[in-house]
């Protein structure tokens, strides 16, 4: 049996976890509104299914347009194909409920939204118009030209090229402190001569 004041705060703090604020979660509390009733269900296969999905989805029937089938990366049962809408489609001066994402509340979402977000690819289609074989070939020189004359200039084997640290013998000590380390004095070994092994 815990004790008074301790069985106290548990109670409060369940009636507090319980109350109405805390237990508000956005649209799952309005009443009719359940997940289940939302989730993408086979594709419909007459006139009566298309229109019921529809409005399911709170679109006119002559709007609808199901998911082809045959789309693995798409096809998502009977939920609507409602094209590319992208970031810039989209009115910047509308009074949008998401500015960050001009969306409203409750606004059916396209099946690749994430792909065409603000932050990721956006486009109008007037882009294209500017687009030409050559523009394209002078862009990509653009950034590929500069790269490979710096690389050749820090790159080349000319002995007075520009290089990062430039080539250096090894330093020539007085004795070998190889031979003395741990223990024993360098200056036993002294040494009188480098001589290069090749093996």
């Amino acid at each position: 049996m815990l004790a008074p004041h301790l069985q106290k705060a548990i109670n409060a703090s369940r009636s507090f976890h319980l109350a109405k604020v805390m237990s508000m979660r956005g649209p799952l509390t309005f009443d009719g509104w359940y997940p289940r009733d939302h989730k993408p269900s086979a594709p419909p296969t007459n006139e009566a299914e298309r229109r019921a999905a529809a409005v399911k989805y709170g679109l006119r029937p002559e709007d609808y347009r199901s998911m082809d089938k045959d789309d693995v990366v798409k096809f998502a049962g009977d939920y609507p194909d409602l094209g590319i809408v992208t970031y810039d489609h989209k009115d910047p001066y509308e009074a949008w409920t998401d500015r960050q994402n001009r969306r409203n509340w409750g606004e059916l979402v396209p099946i690749d939204m994430m792909r065409y977000r603000g932050d990721r690819l956006t486009f109008t289609g007037l882009e294209a118009e500017d687009y030409t074989t050559w523009g394209s070939i002078v862009m990509c020189l653009r950034v590929l030209v500069p790269m490979a004359l710096i690389a050749w200039y820090f790159c080349n084997d000319h002995p007075n090229a520009l290089r990062w640290k430039n080539p250096a013998m090894p330093k020539q000590y007085p004795y070998d402190f190889y031979r003395a380390y741990p223990f024993d004095d360098p200056r036993k070994y002294p040494i009188v001569n480098y001589s290069f092994d090749l093996e």
